[in-house]
Order: C-alpha cells, then sequence, then structure tokens
C-alpha cells in the first residue's frame, strides 16, 4: 500500500520543483530589469501641411477651357456652372463671366460662346449686335463685324448691280478698292453662333439707289428702249430742235456747236454729273431722281437735261 503511494507524492513533489525553479526564474529576470532604466517610447506625429496654390490672374472672358487649364496648373481644383438662366453644362468653348476664388479652389460661371455676359449669375442671356457698315470700305466692315462677335467665315459677298461679278478672291486681296452698298443683316439683329451676313459692294464708291439695279440699263429685263425721233417734227421730239438746225442724235455721236445744247466752246472735256459705274452719261439713258431738271455734258461734250418723258426719267438733248 505504501509502494502504490509513494509514485504519486514523487509526481507532485517533481512539479512542485518545477513551480519553484520557474518562479525563481522570473524573480531573477525581475530583479535584473529592476537595476536597469526603461526605455522611453518615443511618439512621432507628422502634419501633412497642403502648399497654397500659386496665384492665378483674373481668367473672366476668357474661354472655361484655358481657364481650367491655366487654374489646375497652379494647383487648383476647379468647377464650372451655367451662368445664364439655364442649367446646362458648361462647356470648354463657353465664356467665363463670374469666378470665385477660395483656398485651392476656383469656381468659374461661364456662358454660351458668343453671348454677352449677363449683370448677374441667372439672368436671361443677350447678344451682340450687327452694327451698319454701309458706306465703309470692306476691309474697315469686316473689322467692325468680327469685332461686334460675327464669324469672318459667316461673312460673304456679292455684287450690289445685278449685271456685274465682284470676284470673292480680288475683294480679300484690295478691301479698301471695294465699298458696301447693302447688307443682309440688318444693323441692331443679334449676332448669335452662325450668323451669316452679305456684303453687296461696288468697286469704288459710287453705289446704285436700291438692290436689284443694273450697271447697265439695257440688261435690266424691265428696259424698254426710248422712242424714235418724231420724223413729223423735223427732228425729233427729243432731239436736234430748239438749239438750231442741225441737232444731235439720240446716242450723242454727233457734234457741232447747233441742236440739241450741242457741245460749248469752252467745254474742258469734264462731264459733270457721272454715272455710278463712273461713265458720263448719254442720252436716252434713265437718270436719276436727283438730276431731274440738271444738265451735264455727255463723252462728246453736247449737253444733255435730265427731264421727265412718258417713258420715265431720260436724258434728252434739250
Amino acid at each position: 500500500m505504501i509502494r502504490a503511494a509513494l509514485p504519486g507524492r514523487g509526481r507532485r513533489a517533481a512539479l512542485g520543483v518545477a513551480g519553484i525553479f520557474l518562479l525563481g526564474a522570473c524573480a531573477t529576470d525581475t530583479s535584473a530589469q529592476a537595476g536597469e532604466a526603461t526605455p522611453a517610447v518615443t511618439v512621432t506625429a507628422t502634419a501633412t501641411e497642403t502648399a497654397e496654390p500659386e496665384r492665378i490672374s483674373s481668367q473672366k472672358g476668357e474661354r472655361l477651357g484655358d481657364a481650367r487649364q491655366a487654374a489646375e496648373a497652379a494647383g487648383y481644383t476647379v468647377t464650372s456652372y451655367d451662368a445664364g438662366k439655364g442649367d446646362a453644362k458648361a462647356a470648354k468653348g463657353w465664356t467665363v463671366c463670374f469666378e470665385t476664388i477660395g483656398y485651392g479652389t476656383v469656381d468659374f460661371g461661364a456662358v454660351t460662346e458668343g453671348a454677352l455676359c449677363p449683370k448677374k449669375a441667372g439672368d436671361a442671356l443677350t447678344w451682340p449686335e450687327a452694327p451698319d457698315v454701309t458706306g465703309m470700305t470692306y476691309a474697315k466692315a469686316v473689322t467692325a463685324l468680327t469685332k461686334a462677335g460675327l464669324d469672318r467665315d459667316g461673312i460673304s459677298v456679292d455684287s450690289a448691280y445685278e449685271d456685274v461679278t465682284v470676284p470673292a478672291g480680288k475683294v480679300a486681296d484690295d478691301g479698301d478698292s471695294y465699298w458696301v452698298c447693302f447688307q443682309s443683316l440688318k444693323s441692331g439683329s443679334d449676332i448669335k453662333p452662325d450668323t451669316e451676313l452679305t456684303l453687296s459692294l461696288v468697286k469704288g464708291d459710287s453705289c446704285p439707289s436700291a438692290p436689284g439695279t443694273y450697271q447697265d440699263e439695257t440688261k435690266d429685263p424691265a428696259w424698254t428702249p426710248p422712242p424714235p425721233p418724231d420724223s413729223s417734227t423735223g427732228g425729233g421730239s427729243d432731239s436736234g430742235t430748239g438749239g438750231g438746225t442741225g441737232g444731235g442724235s439720240t446716242d450723242g455721236s454727233s457734234g457741232g456747236s447747233t441742236g440739241g445744247g450741242g457741245s460749248t466752246g469752252g467745254w474742258d472735256g469734264t462731264c459733270e454729273l457721272m454715272s455710278p459705274a463712273g461713265n458720263c452719261y448719254r442720252a436716252g439713258q434713265f437718270c436719276a431722281n436727283a438730276h431731274v431738271g440738271l444738265h451735264t455734258h455727255d463723252a462728246q461734250g453736247t449737253v444733255i437735261h435730265c427731264k421727265v418723258r412718258d417713258d420715265g426719267q431720260r436724258w434728252n438733248y434739250h
């Protein structure tokens, strides 16, 4: 019985010894550390500071795409909005009207391309107005129109006369020699994107009185030739009477000092009144309202008068 109990006590004794050894080891380690300073733990806190963006100049009046690029290059975060009455997404071709610059951010308010900036964001859009360029040279007219906001590609040309051709290439090369008589877009009209305008031109500054005029009136489908001379009056009702016996023909080909108010001895070869094409008038031609009652010399030096006849206002020899 005693042998059976001995192994059990031996194991418990062994465990007790092992426990004492471990406690001793811990006590030894603790005592060893007690004589040494415990190292301090250093905690480093790093604060991240965002650099202030580079200052940028005002971008008002610039295209939104260019303004955005400049702001982003300077370190700004960019947002944008429709500065007009709508809420469309602002496109890069729009014009910057307003800008709000914060710390690292900028908000651009822009309007659609070609529109004028409103007084305040949210107002209805307005547009540039077409100027009156009649009476200007072609070169000055184009400058005025493009400055007002019209695209250069939207400007075309034609002739102010129905029977005269105006070559666009020559006009572009010599814009100071051509003058604007009429414009297709009324002055004061809105200039919106894709607006087009035609300038009716003459070479020189002598314009017709109205669109649809023929420089050579005989080419006008509505033109009627003057009536032939009335032989019963001995020389025609419109030629060769009242000034002598010789008379002049209706085409002004006859000379002489008699008939039809013939040429004067002191004529210097100048035609006092000239046609829009820069030529001397001739008998039988239509004459303008402003010339009624006036007289001038034709190319042969014969005096002709502007009078109202049954067939209209025409130049006559008497």
